[in-house]
């Protein structure tokens, strides 16, 4: 700036202005300045630029001796200065230097102004601005704003928050693909009327990350220099709302269904002096007063109602003065004179006067109930009849005491009177041998409070005599406390009779084994040269049952089937039997004939197994192929499936007329190669893996 200029405008005051030189920091400074700063011209001049800096901007000083020493030719910032009453000031200062012919800096010249009202200004607009960006992120309610194009603009945190998305995410993306489709057409004619400069507000659905939110959206125009640039929308979440009005109409619907159709009685109605009069009936009450349908009770008096007056004026009196009534049993008489058991709950409507405007009112047919009262009172006294008087022993104990005794239980431990055993530990009569046992029967039975099964003990007389009892326990209250009811019965006598029983098992179960060995050795004595087999298959077969955790009892009658399963060659002569050469068509034909054979012969023995079944199916095969009748997989029984693999293998490996024994390894590749063909998959497995890892080996004799 010209000098000469510069002292123009320094005259004329209309910004802050001083001059500098490299001795003094203030050589002169016009009017505006002293104004700004507080100064007169005189306190001004003696003053330094650090005794007016602010401490925090003292660095910004740097500049003012760099360009009063040359290094620089002038600067431009903003900076804090202290006014003289103390207040702080922003001022914007802007310096040039002059220099003299040798290069030297002369004078500094500084164009000072005051922006203090600017700062102000802009910082209120930060504080807007931050205030409201604070309270958009932070609404509970979802925020967002679109261009011309329907890309979005802004999304705020709420609206993050229901989409699972961040608002970067959304940031240049069509809003289309947040709308539920059957939504998006509506959608898009808003948008675009809301171009058109129109404020519209409407419901809508979102896809959101955990399904579909509801929104009630107020949507508005976003202008820019009198142009609509685009929308701004306030969505509130009313997915809730919507739920509940949802579930408050159904929930309405299936009162009124549930009012209608539920068998408990319904009622509104007067108590007027003349009997009053019924509002409203649900078609329960009119069914339980005999009535065709709701009309035609309403046309009903109250007062008809009830078998005796006396009933409805109490009835009356007490939801006068209480305003409502519960439970209160009353006999009821219907339209055709009869009378039923009712409970009548109520409660009083009252007006401005304190007046009983009407009562709302159920009414429960109870006739059954009071019968069944009648009933168990009855019962009651018919148990506790039956309880003293039953054969059984039956005694009550509260922690191991006992509390209740009957006669039978008197007479088990030889009692005279009940005061032998009142009073008297429970586990005093229980043999030494089994208190334990019963302690925690006893204390199991009152945590689990569930019936405690039949177990047999010894309980000790009190003659000193033991016998044998079968307990069983269950927990109840007696007199308010927890307590347990102890049923025992004598089995001395069943004791023995079981002695016997079982002893006659095991004398039936000598005698079938001697039946089956003797079966069993008939058809070696006709067939030498398969003597042993049946045994041998039997034991083969047995271990593959148990390789594939079959039963004990189906492995038993597995074992007995293997024993007897060539049978039915007892009726094939014994030259074929024993021919030294390949069987011809004709031979073979008979010696396909000894399953059913078998079959004839042991079908008329009442094994407790399918031995006959097993016996005729042992020749069949998977695929249909075997015989006597050609049966396929399931068809044929699992114990035939085990023998016909176990047969194949211990036949090979035997010695026959018309070949030598083969090796193992042939047997086992014989029933592999045709597994799940002719041989049961499962099976062959088990037989594989009983001989593959050496679990079994074959008889020597």
């Amino acid at each position: 700036m010209n000098k000469d200029i510069f002292h123009s405008y320094f005259e004329l005051g209309l910004i802050g202005m001083a001059i500098s030189t490299p001795e003094k920091d203030f050589s002169e400074a016009n009017n505006h300045l002293c104004k700004i700063l507080g100064y007169s011209k005189n306190e001004l001049l003696k003053k330094k630029w650090s005794d007016l800096t602010h401490p925090e901007d003292m660095d910004l000083n740097n500049y003012l001796k760099r360009a009063l020493e040359g290094e620089i030719d002038g600067y431009t910032f903003e900076k804090r200065m202290i006014h003289k009453d103390g207040s702080i000031i922003h001022v914007s200062i802007s310096s040039k230097s002059s220099r003299k012919p040798d290069g030297s800096v002369s004078e500094l010249y500084s164009l000072v102004q005051d922006i203090t009202e600017r700062i102000k200004a802009e910082e209120e607009i930060r504080k807007s601005e931050l205030k409201y960006r604070t309270v958009v992120e932070n609404a509970t309610e979802m925020i967002w704003q679109l261009d011309r194009e329907g890309n979005f603009v802004f999304f705020n945190k709420f609206a993050e928050k229901i989409s699972a998305m961040k608002s970067d995410d959304w940031k240049g993306r069509q809003f289309s693909p947040a709308i539920h489709p059957d939504d998006l057409e509506k959608v898009s004619k808003i948008f675009l009327d809301t171009l058109s400069g129109n404020t519209n507000e409407y419901e809508v659905r979102i896809l959101v990350a955990d399904g579909i939110a509801e929104l009630v959206v107020q949507t508005l125009p976003v202008y820019t220099e009198g142009e609509v640039t685009g929308t701004l929308s306030f969505g509130r979440n009313i997915t809730e709302e919507k739920k509940a009005e949802r579930a408050l109409k159904e929930s309405e619907t299936r009162y009124r269904t549930l009012l209608d159709n539920v068998p408990i009685g319904a009622f509104r109605s007067t108590i007027g002096q003349k009997g009053g009069t019924f509002l409203s009936v649900n078609s329960a009450l009119a069914r339980m007063f005999s009535c065709s349908n709701p009309e035609n009770m309403i046309k009903t008096r109250v007062s008809d109602c009830y078998q005796n007056n006396k009933d409805r004026n109490k009835f009356i009196s007490n939801i006068s003065h209480v305003g409502s009534v519960s439970g209160y049993e009353v006999q009821l008489k219907r339209k055709d004179g009869s009378s039923f058991w009712g409970s009548l709950s109520a409660r009083a409507v009252k007006d401005e006067n304190n007046e009983i405007k009407y009562i709302d009112g159920v009414v429960e047919d109870i006739t059954e109930r009071k019968s069944i009262q009648e009933a168990l009172r009855e019962s009651e006294e018919r148990y506790r009849r039956l309880l003293d008087h039953n054969p059984a022993a039956i005694v009550v104990h509260v922690d191991g005491k006992i509390v209740y005794v009957n006669q039978a239980s008197l007479d088990l431990v030889a009692a005279s009177s009940p005061e032998d055993a009142l009073g008297k530990m429970i586990f005093d009569f229980v043999h030494p041998d089994y208190r334990d046992i019963v302690l925690e029967r006893v204390k199991q039975c009152q945590i689990d409070e569930k019936f405690a099964k039949p177990i047999e003990e010894k309980f000790l007389r009190l003659d000193g005599k033991s016998v044998d009892v079968e307990v069983t326990a269950i927990p109840i209250t007696y007199q308010g406390k927890p307590a347990s009811q102890v049923v025992f019965w004598d089995i001395t006598s069943r004791k023995q009779v079981e002695e016997n029983i079982q002893s006659n098992l095991d004398k039936l179960n000598k005698t079938l084994k001697g039946t089956v060995d003797a079966l069993s050795s008939a058809v070696e004595t006709r067939d030498p040269y398969t003597a042993g087999h049946q045994k041998e298959v039997a034991k083969i077969a047995c271990a593959v049952a148990e390789e594939m955790c079959l039963p004990e009892d189906f492995i038993e009658g597995l074992r007995i089937a293997s024993l007897l399963h060539d049978i039915g060659k007892i009726k094939i002569p014994a030259e074929i039997l024993s021919k030294p050469a390949i069987l011809t068509d004709i031979e073979y034909e008979l010696i396909k004939t000894h399953p059913q054979a078998g079959h004839e012969i042991l079908k008329t023995i009442s094994f407790p197994w399918p031995v006959g079944k097993i016996v005729l199916q042992h020749q069949e095969r998977m695929d249909g192929s075997g015989y006597p009748n050609g049966l396929r997989g399931d068809e044929i029984c699992l114990e035939a499936r085990i023998l016909a693999v176990v047969d194949v293998v211990e036949a090979m490996c035997s010695h026959r007329p018309y070949r030598g024994a083969l090796d193992k390894e042939r047997a086992l590749e014989e029933i592999e190669k045709n597994r799940g063909t002719l041989y049961d998959e499962n099976v062959v497995d088990a037989c594989m893996k009983l001989f593959r890892e050496d679990r079994y080996c074959f008889s020597t004799s």
